[in-house]
This record gives C-alpha cells, structure tokens and sequence, in this order.
C-alpha cells in the first residue's frame, strides 16, 4: 500500500514537460524585455568601444584617426570643387592640418570687424568697377583722338573763362559722343573743374561711378549741357579725387598747363599707391602748333601714368 500511495503522488510525465516548456518560455520572454545594450547600434550599425570602431561584417577595425582622414579627404574634394567654380588659385588656399584622435577642429569665427571690412571692400569693388568682374565686357573709349580700354571711366573737364566759347562747346560735344558709346554694363562719374569742383549729382547717390543706363546717361549729358564756363583753374584736387574713384581710365581736358611738377608728382605717386595705375589720358586744348605750344608737364603725367596726350587746336574748332 505505500508503494502504491508513493506511485499516485508523482506527476504524469506529459505535465512535467508542459511546465519545462512553460518556464523556458517566460525566460525567453523575459530576456527579450529587458533595454538594449546603449551601445549597441542598430543591425548593420558599426559599434563603438573607445576609439576603436568595430565592423559588423569582420572587416578592418577602423581608429578615430582613421576616421579624421576621411573627413580631411572630404574637405579637400569640397575645396576643390568650389576651387573649380570660383576658378581660385589652390596655391593660395591655407591647408588644412591633420588632427590626432579625439582631438576637434576649431574653426575662428570672423569678428565684426572684420566682417564690416569684408562687406565695405565687396561693396567698393562692386561700385567702383575694382576686384571680380571689373574685366569682363571691356570697350574702348574715345575723347579727341585718345583711348582708353575698360569698363570703368572718369571725365575730368576744364571750365574756367578760357574755356568759354568754341573751346567749351567742343569739349561737351565730344563728351555726349563719348557717353553714347558706352553700354549699361559700363560705369562713369564727371567732373568740371575750375577753382572748385562741379561733380554731376547722378539718380543713383552715394555711388562713385555708376552704371551707364539709358537713365543715367540722361541726367549726365543734361549736366554737361548746363556747364558754363568762369573763374580760373585749379587740377590738382579733381585728378586726384577721380584717381580715388579707380576707374580703367581718366579722360582729362583742360587748355593750360595749371600744375607743378610737384602735383605732377604727387599725382602719380597717389596712382601709385593702389598698385595697378589708373590709365590717365590728357587732351590739351591750345592755340597754334603743337611743338610751339605743348605743356611738357602735361605730356609727362599722361607719360607717367600708362596714358596718352593729345594736342588740340582750338583755332581749327568749329
């Protein structure tokens, strides 16, 4: 009887295989609800113990220094594209160092200064005809025989009392002429001279030389039709005020000599200054020959300054 009692007491086998079964399958429950690992990324990620990068697929251990070369190789496949683009020099381009693991690249951020110095140089380049751009569309100019190449031009006009009659008439005349040649893509600024200076005013103010739209030409050729001639003469303040505007080339008129060679001087070494010369062709209006009546110190500052001289005849005028 107790070996039958001892019999009945123990569990059928197909029970004790469903409680197996039960308990291995709440522990296989129970290990996938716990949080993944931080590190781990995601399947096909790339995981990451200190500086070492470990490849899923058994590839090659990648360090951070190599990951720094493949970030300097980008920026130099950048560089070059915008090289390209912007059709820069590489030479002149600052390289870029390498950086040792776990150190970051620290960029310096321009300062206000700076940056006002940056927009006030685009801003004159763009106004003055300097910098990118100032080549493209180049035409060439006449005054009285002479010519200048550029896109960007300054009228320097005499118009003291000797000037007045046919002398001055013919001087306007051919500045109209000249200012129809030009197209809108040119830019141009004017300036009569006595004792003082007359700068025509155009629509577009605070701009040294401006576009030769049809606008603009308009209001410049009404200004050169309302010059009279009076009071005596004096250069030497308008040449060096059109140099400070740095167009390709001045146009300067006058029917005496009214400088010193220490002007002349002056004059050359303020166009100097910039590096590239200003382009400075003198008309010279006079009375008789050219070998009896030439101003030498006129000859020399268009000598001095890559430009042209030309006489002219007033008596042969009409």
């Amino acid at each position: 009887m107790t070996t039958t009692r001892a019999e009945n007491r123990k569990l059928p086998a197909w029970i004790g295989s469903i409680l197996f079964h039960t308990v291995l399958l709440f522990l296989v429950l129970l290990w996938f609800s716990f949080p993944s690992d931080p590190h781990r990324g995601a399947p096909g990620e790339r995981a990451a113990i200190g500086n070492i990068v470990l490849q899923p697929s058994g590839g090659r251990q990648q360090t951070a220094e190599d990951r720094q070369q493949t970030t300097d190789s980008n920026l130099e496949s950048i560089t070059v594209e915008l090289a390209q683009i912007t059709d820069f020099n590489l030479s002149n381009l600052p390289t870029t160092p390498a950086l040792s693991a776990g150190q970051e690249r620290n960029v310096p951020q321009p300062s206000a200064a700076s940056a006002a110095n940056l927009t006030e140089s685009l801003q004159y380049s763009v106004s003055s005809g300097t910098g990118i751009g100032s080549q493209t569309g180049d035409t060439t100019v006449r005054v009285f025989g002479t010519e200048g190449k550029g896109t960007n031009f300054m009228y320097v006009f005499d118009r003291s009392s000797s000037m007045d009659g046919i002398p001055l008439r013919a001087a306007k005349a051919e500045l109209i002429r000249s200012l129809e040649t030009l197209e809108d893509h040119h830019r141009f600024n004017i300036i009569f001279y006595n004792r003082s200076m007359l700068r025509w005013q155009p629509p577009e103010r605070g701009r040294r030389l401006v576009f030769a739209t049809e606008q603009n030409k308009q209001s410049a050729m009404q200004f050169v039709a309302s010059i009279l001639a009076e009071g005596g003469t004096s250069p030497r303040e308008p040449l060096l005020e059109a140099i400070d505007h740095r167009p390709d080339v001045i146009f300067f008129l006058t029917d005496g000599e009214d400088l010193t060679p220490a002007q002349v001087r002056e004059i050359e070494q303020r166009n100097s200054r910039f590096g590239r010369k200003v382009q400075i062709n003198v008309i010279e209006f006079g009375s008789g020959g050219f070998m009896d009546r030439s101003s030498r110190l006129l000859r020399q500052l268009a000598d001095e300054n890559h430009g042209r001289h030309e006489y002219v005849n007033v008596l042969l005028l009409r």
